[in-house]
């Protein structure tokens, strides 16, 4: 593959506001239909997955060298409503994390740490 070239990658349901395309140059994910970045910087990534309950698996990904940072999600990277409530729950720790409105934040994730998240709705 040529330096730079565009690699279009399918995420969540592959529906249609689910197409997204990796510039292998930065290494942002922009969504195919609206350009919308998945990731806010090259080296925080936000990757999510549904599930069979109509939850969503997120994966908060630090893949820098030297920085802990937090990352957020917002509900529109994940296919939510922006306004509406969310429960996190954190599933290696198999605890909740409580409930939130509009998105979730972390805390500090070290360099080349994960956080794994199960975020719900509610109805």
């Amino acid at each position: 593959m040529s330096p730079g070239a565009a690699v279009e990658i399918s995420l969540c349901n592959h529906g249609p506001g689910q197409q997204w395309i990796l510039n292998s140059t930065d290494e942002t994910v922009r969504n195919k239909h609206d350009g919308q970045c998945l990731i806010e910087t090259p080296e925080l990534e936000v990757w999510s997955s549904p599930l069979h309950d109509g939850s969503q698996a997120v994966l908060l990904l630090n893949r820098g060298n030297s920085i802990s940072e937090p990352i957020t999600v917002q509900w529109t990277d994940i296919g939510f409503p922006p306004r509406d409530s969310a429960l996190v729950r954190d599933l290696w720790a198999k605890q909740p994390i409580g409930p939130f409105r509009f998105n979730y934040t972390s805390p500090n994730i070290d360099p080349h740490s994960v956080l794994m998240l199960k975020i719900t709705l509610y109805q």
